[in-house]
C-alpha cells in the first residue's frame, strides 16, 4: 500500500508539490575577498597593465589579511582609447525582469587626481559591447576633496543619477540592487552608500545582451598622466539583498 497524507494524496506527491512551492535558495554568485593571497578568485586582469599595478596588498585591508590594490599610470594602456588597471569581477546572465545584488568596500589614501571609473556593468556581444551603468570618483571642481557618482549609459552619458562626497582615508561600502530591463520605466537601481539607502530610481539597466560583466579597479581615458590608487575588499555578488551584507563600514586597520 502506498503511504498517504491525511488528505488522501500519496505522501510523495505532497512532498514533491511542497518542494516546488519553496522559494529558490539564495546564492552567492561571486566572492572576491583576496584572502587566497592572489587573484585566483577573479578570471583575469587587465592586459598590458604595468607590473604591480593590479596586486594583492596588506597595507590597508577591510577584513582579513589582504585587499586588492589598483594603481593607474599613463602607460597602463589597454588600447588607444583606454587606460586600465582592473580585475575581471562578477559576470551574470540576466533576463528581462531578473535581479542582481552586489556590494564591495573601497578605499583611497589620497583624493583622485582625475576621473577614475571604478565599477561598471557592460554587456557582452552580440550585438556589440554595451556599457549600461558606471560608478566613478573624481576631484571636486575646486580640487578640495572628491565626489563619487553613478550614471547610466556608456560611462554615464545618459545621466548622473546620484553623487556624494567621497572621504579619503576610510573604507566605504557600495551596495547595489539591479533590476534588469531594457524599458526605462521597468528597470530599477537601488543603491546603498555606507549602509544608508541613497537611490531608488527607475532607469534603463540593460540592452539586448543577456550577459553582463563588471571589472573593479580603475578605467580612464588615455589623456591622464596622474597616478591614483584604489583598494577593494570583500566583493560579493548574490541573488538576494541579505547575501551582500549591507552595513556601515568600520575604520581601516592601522598601516
Amino acid at each position: 500500500m502506498k503511504p498517504c497524507s491525511r488528505h488522501g494524496r500519496p505522501a510523495f506527491v505532497v512532498l514533491l508539490a511542497a518542494a516546488f512551492l519553496q522559494p529558490a535558495a539564495a546564492d552567492i554568485l561571486f566572492r572576491g575577498d583576496f584572502e587566497t593571497g592572489d587573484f585566483r578568485q577573479f578570471s583575469g586582469r587587465s592586459r598590458n597593465a604595468r607590473p604591480g599595478d593590479v596586486e594583492v596588498a596588506a597595507d590597508v585591508v577591510h577584513s582579513g589579511k589582504y585587499a586588492g590594490r589598483f594603481t593607474i599610470h599613463e602607460d597602463d594602456v589597454f588600447n588607444a582609447r583606454q587606460l586600465r588597471a582592473q580585475a575581471n569581477g562578477p559576470k551574470v546572465t540576466v533576463q528581462e525582469g531578473t535581479d542582481t545584488f552586489v556590494s564591495f568596500y573601497m578605499y583611497m589614501k589620497e583624493p583622485p587626481q582625475d576621473r577614475d571609473n571604478f565599477f561598471y556593468w557592460e554587456g557582452s556581444p552580440p550585438p556589440g559591447w554595451n556599457n549600461v551603468m558606471t560608478w566613478w570618483v573624481e576631484p571636486k571642481k575646486d580640487r578640495a576633496g572628491a565626489v563619487v557618482k553613478f550614471g547610466t549609459g556608456n560611462l554615464g552619458r545618459k545621466g548622473v543619477h546620484w553623487e556624494a562626497d567621497f572621504e579619503v582615508g576610510r573604507w566605504h561600502q557600495l551596495g547595489m540592487h539591479i533590476h534588469w530591463s531594457e524599458d526605462p520605466a521597468k528597470g530599477r537601481v537601488k543603491l546603498w552608500w555606507d549602509g544608508e539607502p541613497v537611490l531608488d530610481k527607475p532607469v534603463q539597466t540593460k540592452g539586448p545582451q543577456t550577459a553582463y560583466f563588471s571589472q573593479p579597479g580603475i578605467h580612464r581615458d588615455p589623456h591622464s598622466r596622474s597616478v591614483d590608487t584604489i583598494y577593494f575588499d570583500d566583493i560579493l555578488c548574490a541573488t538576494t539583498l541579505e547575501e551582500i551584507e549591507i552595513r556601515k563600514p568600520g575604520p581601516a586597520k592601522p598601516e
